[in-house]
């Protein structure tokens, strides 16, 4: 687990200079903030890299020479740096977009609960913090729409929307590539690097298809399950998913402990007296359960005996899904005569390559 972040940055005359850190008594001697310096002057460019130094490990970004930030993550020598390369950089992002007036020191806490929980995250979580991203959202966005963009066609594009925000191409577009969300190749007869879509995702509410299949079969009292079916067909018979609702279950599906009671009550439902059992797991149990009330995901039922039963009225799905409809896509634009035949004849076959190596 990480145990500090260090944001530094580098003057002619002062050196490296730390100007934040988080939790505020880590610290780390000269000699290392020098070799994270060194590091990274001898890759020559910004970016990501990682650093064994004594008995620890360090996942550092450097964001190039025109700011000089220098964004270090302390870990132990047992850990990966490499598995913090996507958060460790998005986060540089939110820094970096904040540095006005330091706004981003208030924000170093939340940052940091990020970073040091990312590893712990599923995949679906991780597809959703794409989803969330505004960046992110913005390319998966435009390549839907165009279904493929030169590099330098998508770099152009997001410093025009994003006048003032840090922005590196190279880290994002990378990060997407493991996600099975684009590919990236290149045509002799084009300048720049190709990116193409080959996933989507897909994010919506569901009925909670284990606790309502205990219900159908009796596993709940009688007057309890009846109740829970009514309510759980009434809620999907009026659901309709909107940007703003897909929104906050992705937040909710982020939140660890959000997730991880989510993740209880897909099991089974909880008494108030279970819950109270296992309330020291979570950093505030109590407001965990407002929100999840609040945005509809839990009901409350009361037994005979009045005793409160949490039930989960709607799970969250998050998936990878296939985009058959770039297949539709790349007909139009032969039609129109909108892209060179040389760019669909290769999307059509990463798109093929994709779809059997990962969906077939």
């Amino acid at each position: 687990m990480p145990f500090g972040i260090l944001i530094y940055r580098f003057d002619e005359k002062a050196g490296m200079k730390v100007i934040a850190k988080y939790p505020e008594d880590i610290s780390v001697d000269d000699k290392t903030t020098m070799q994270i310096y060194t590091a990274h002057a001898f890759e020559g460019e910004k970016g990501f890299l990682t650093i064994s130094i004594a008995d620890i490990n360090i996942a550092s970004y450097f964001t190039g020479l025109d700011s000089n930030y220098y964004i270090a993550l302390l870990l132990s020598i047992d850990e990966d740096a490499e598995e913090y390369e996507d958060i460790l950089t998005d986060s540089v992002r939110t820094i970096m977009s904040n540095l006005e007036y330091r706004r981003y020191l208030e924000m170093l806490p939340d940052i940091y609960k990020k970073i040091i929980t990312y590893p712990q995250m599923t995949r679906e979580q991780h597809l959703a913090l794409v989803f969330l991203d505004p960046v992110k959202k913005m390319i998966l966005d435009r390549l839907i729409e165009d279904g493929s963009a030169t590099k330098s066609e998508l770099s152009s594009w997001l410093r025009e929307k994003l006048a003032k925000e840090e922005m590196d191409i190279d880290s994002i577009l990378h990060s997407m590539i493991k996600m099975g969300l684009i590919v990236e190749t290149t045509l002799k007869e084009l300048p720049s690097p190709l990116v193409f879509l080959v996933g989507d995702i897909f994010a919506t509410r569901i009925p909670p298809i284990k606790i309502v299949n205990g219900a159908k079969a009796g596993n709940y009292p009688g007057y309890l399950s009846s109740e829970y079916l009514s309510d759980v067909k009434t809620f999907f018979e009026n659901y309709s998913p909107t940007p703003e609702d897909q929104e906050i279950i992705l937040k909710i599906l982020t939140d660890m402990d959000a997730f991880k009671l989510i993740e209880k009550l897909r099991e089974k439902p909880l008494k108030k007296e279970e819950l109270d059992q296992i309330k020291d797991e979570f950093e505030n149990l109590d407001a965990i359960l407002k929100w999840l009330w609040d945005e509809k995901v839990i009901n409350v039922l009361r037994g005979k005996a009045g005793q409160e039963v949490y039930f989960l009225r709607t799970d969250i799905v998050v998936n990878l899904v296939f985009p058959e409809y770039l297949i539709n896509l790349i007909l139009e634009s032969y039609n129109n005569g909108t892209k060179s035949n040389s760019v669909l004849i290769e999307h059509l076959n990463v798109l093929k390559e994709t779809f059997y190596s990962a969906y077939a």
